[in-house]
């Protein structure tokens, strides 16, 4: 027997993975945002611009 697809439940299911998607990268975008202001208190205090602290930060790695 040959699979059908229902075309409202496969849109169901785009609908869910975009929502998903957004959220997520919403939740990212936060994270970041909050790593970046929790250390701008300290960057200021050392004078440095921001390509300078987080390019020495991400050479750590």
């Amino acid at each position: 027997m040959a699979a059908s697809f229902d075309p409202t439940t496969l849109a169901a299911w785009m609908i869910a993975f975009y929502v998903v998607a957004i959220l997520g990268a919403a939740l990212a975008i936060g994270a970041v945002a909050e790593f970046v202001l929790s250390n701008r208190s300290v960057r200021v205090a050392r004078r440095q611009t921001v390509r300078s602290y987080y390019g020495g930060l991400a050479h750590t790695h």
